[in-house]
């Protein structure tokens, strides 16, 4: 979920490229929006109807708005705490029951701004700080189903130029 640009496009063409079967979601590509849960269950039952199982679930979804949280409307506040971290908690409660049956797994992404909170991006540092905890308090909880997060450096994606605009490319991934 997330896979039509950024991280996400390049983990879809990645395991395209390795041979793996995959679906892509994200508001873009076919309106699957991860802060809507009918639309992450409607996204997940649409694979399971098709395959008959999932093994691994992926979400790199993810907004950031660089401004002052003093700036911030209280709609663009709702809309990242909804993408960056109910997002996660979506797609793992709706992945769940489908990856118990494959003892699957389950990828979330956080964020090197995790560690801190940034000046002018405090939403979106405290929500990756919290799928952090999310990924460790499932699993421990999670018996059955491993669960992880992937924690990127900077990396140049169109979300990252659009917010801080062109930076030297050898100081990204």
């Amino acid at each position: 979920i997330g896979g039509s640009y950024g991280i996400g496009s390049h983990i879809v063409k990645m395991a395209e490229a390795n041979g793996a079967k995959l679906y892509s979601f994200s508001r873009t590509e076919n309106s699957t929006d991860v802060s809507d849960p009918e639309a992450v269950k409607n996204a997940l039952k649409s694979v399971f109807e098709k395959e008959g199982k999932i093994d691994f679930v992926i979400n790199t979804s993810g907004i950031l708005e660089k401004q002052s949280l003093e700036n911030m409307t209280y709609d663009s506040i709702d809309k990242s705490v909804a993408v960056n971290y109910l997002g996660s908690v979506y797609v793992a409660k709706e992945a769940l029951p489908y990856l118990k049956k494959t003892k699957g797994a389950l990828l979330l992404f956080t964020s090197s701004s995790y560690t801190r909170g940034r000046s002018m991006y405090s939403i979106y540092s405290s929500t990756k700080a919290a799928i952090v905890n999310l990924v460790q308090a499932l699993s421990e909880e999670w018996e059955d189903v491993r669960v992880n997060c992937i924690n990127p450096e900077r990396t140049r994606t169109p979300m990252r130029t659009k917010n801080f605009g062109n930076e030297l490319k050898d100081s990204l991934l």
